[in-house]
């Protein structure tokens, strides 16, 4: 009804009466009358109405400048009490707290984060509406109890600035606190009247084309292979013994022949978005859904049923898959990918001395240079030894497996080294084609091999599914270009100033962009600026001043705005890939990821180094 009411102002006009606080609050009582609904639900219903009334407002913001205000997960929130240091809950103060990987909180917050959002505390909600007048931010979305949102809203005129919310009511369920061990996080988020799929679609995580409330199961499911628990079934599911020393209780009870493997068992389950994983079941669960080929504008498939269809590289017939018995193994091949993913991490935190990582010291901040690398050496090998153990598969398929997965790895070795070597290079010229092809070779082998595992576990050769390497090129190229234009506003989770890679040292497109434009004296002036940054002995002072003038001379080349247009691009291409996969759940899954990866809106920011 809000939604209706506000449409009805687009091609009409809103009254002015409507616009002060006395007006909105008749417009909700008039609702709340037509829904026949209690009292006490009219403040419920303003907050609805302005939300709606700044949706696409907001749904199209610029990244780095939209805040979203999230309570602690009304779960977690208790239990961490209960269990102060759990591996699984995080944050406090500033930012909300999780109970643990498969999270609703968590899941909000991680499609937020990649869409450009700010994500703060709802403790922070009157800091908040500070910033939208200061100018900081140009829109907040906040999920809070309804007095507080009341209280907040009511610092401003009606409709003044976009600001939207979603009531929460943390109470207890059935008389029983949400402390209670018998109860879970899927229990408190309804109970506590926390719509996830209102906020993700008031934040418009994943465009019109493909509702995230869609792949929201999936996404859930891929996060709960990742906790203890689900790690230790497939432990023994696979026949393998101990591997991520999920059984232990603490660090601090390690046995020497335990360490590595419980080292590694407690970084992979702290927590991430879990991309890579849900790509890959996506894949597999949408092949298996696609009865029949769709004919694309660019890609001409015949007319045989999909169930009849023959791989072509290894000649094994399509029917002869049964998705129903092969999902377990499916599954534990995306767990493997994703400890891929967290052993290039463990390595990569080593080589850029990154600190924090999932809101918590790095593996060689807690546990030295060397146990790190040598964890990070162990889950690789872990990844190959889950893919060679996957029950029900042929040997041709785990073959083609290892191929895709060792292709990746190398790949992403080769951007890995390209940029190290760079960082140690005296002289700091850098193309925009160079900085390009380095997050081709970095991002994109993670997200291709993704896909091609998923497709196929499903019985299909890959190149059956169109372009799909062109467009993990495009997509994985413009999902590392917008991290670019985001390290200019820091990144909260892992606690890293803005202008992050300019300070460590980084080959980024910013960079390049920037001595393509500048005139010489000002890349001299540039490089001396990022010398300084990168001293490790230099003051704060003298590093937020450098920042301060190289984002100066970013803005003098234009290099925010002409990054922004080559995320456009990038887009445009991914999109084009995508458009030529002739099977249309698949194709329906590639368009998801592009849009949770890359937003379409979030392409045309001008303004994120501001």
């Amino acid at each position: 009804m809000a939604a209706d009411l506000v449409a009805s102002w687009r091609s009409g006009g809103m009254p002015p009466s409507s616009k002060t606080q006395a007006g909105l609050r008749t417009q909700a009582e008039s609702l709340g009358s037509r829904a026949s609904a209690r009292p006490e639900h009219v403040g419920w219903t303003m907050v609805t109405i302005v939300s709606e009334y700044w949706r696409e407002r907001l749904r199209s913001g610029t990244p780095g400048r939209r805040l979203l205000l999230l309570p602690d997960c009304p779960y977690g929130a208790t239990e961490k009490s209960r269990r102060e240091g759990d591996a699984q809950s995080r944050g406090s103060g500033d930012v909300p707290q999780v109970c643990g990987p498969s999270c609703a909180i968590a899941t909000i917050w991680s499609a937020a984060r990649q869409s450009g959002w700010v994500v703060e505390s709802t403790s922070q909600a009157v800091r908040a509406i500070g910033s939208l007048l200061t100018g900081q931010y140009d829109g907040v979305l906040g999920v809070a109890k309804l007095r507080d949102l009341e209280k907040a809203f009511a610092m401003l005129p009606a409709f003044s600035l976009p600001i939207a919310a979603v009531p929460f009511e943390p109470i207890g369920f059935a008389g029983v606190p949400f402390g209670n061990r018998s109860c879970s996080c899927a229990d408190a988020i309804p109970t506590a009247s926390i719509d996830v799929e209102w906020v993700l679609g008031l934040l418009g995580v994943a465009g019109d084309s493909a509702p995230v409330d869609d792949y929201l199961p999936l996404l859930h499911e891929a996060a709960e292979m990742f906790t203890p628990a689900a790690l230790v079934a497939l432990e023994h599911r696979l026949g393998l013994s101990s591997v991520l020393g999920t059984g232990t209780a603490s660090q601090r009870d390690f046995l020497p022949l335990e360490a590595t493997a419980g080292m590694a068992g407690e970084f992979v389950t702290r927590g991430g978005k879990f991309l890579r994983p849900f790509i890959a079941l996506a894949a597999f669960d949408a092949v298996c859904a696609d009865a029949e080929p769709q004919e694309s504008n660019q890609t001409k498939v015949d007319d045989r049923r999909l169930g009849e269809s023959l791989d072509s590289a290894s000649g094994i017939s399509r029917a002869a898959i049964d998705p129903v018995a092969i999902r377990d193994s499916v599954k534990a091949a995306a767990v493997a990918i994703e400890i891929f993913h967290k052993a290039s991490l463990v390595h990569d935190d080593i080589e850029d001395d990154d600190q924090m990582r999932y809101g918590r010291p790095t593996l060689h901040v807690q546990h030295g240079i060397p146990s790190a690398i040598n964890v990070g050496d162990y889950m690789l090998g872990l990844g190959y030894r889950i893919v060679s153990a996957l029950p029900g598969i042929d040997a041709i398929t785990q073959r083609d497996l290892v191929a895709i997965l060792s292709a990746a790895h190398l790949r992403l070795a080769q951007g890995q080294g390209a940029e190290l070597w760079w960082r140690d290079a005296g002289k700091k010229r850098l193309s925009p084609q160079e900085a390009i092809a380095i997050y081709g070779l970095k991002t994109s082998p993670a997200f291709e091999a993704a896909i091609a595992m998923g497709i196929r576990l499903a019985g299909l050769a890959v190149g059956t599914a169109g372009a799909i390497d062109r467009y993990a090129l495009h997509v994985g190229t413009g999902f590392q270009m917008l991290n670019d234009l985001k390290d200019w506003s820091g990144d909260l989770e892992n606690n890293r100033r803005a202008a992050g890679d300019l300070l460590g040292g980084r080959p980024t497109l910013m960079w390049a962009l920037a001595l393509e434009r500048l005139p010489a004296d000002d890349v001299d002036c540039l490089t001396n600026l990022a010398a300084v940054a990168d001293q490790g002995m230099a003051s704060e002072q003298a590093i937020a001043e450098a920042v301060a003038q190289a984002r100066r001379l970013y803005e003098k080349a234009d290099v925010f705005a002409r990054a922004a247009q080559l995320i456009d691009q990038e887009r445009s291409h991914a999109a084009a890939a995508a458009a030529t996969c002739p099977f249309r759940s698949l194709r329906d899954v590639l368009d998801f990821l592009l849009d949770l990866a890359v937003p379409e809106q979030a392409a045309l920011s001008r303004d994120v180094g501001q």
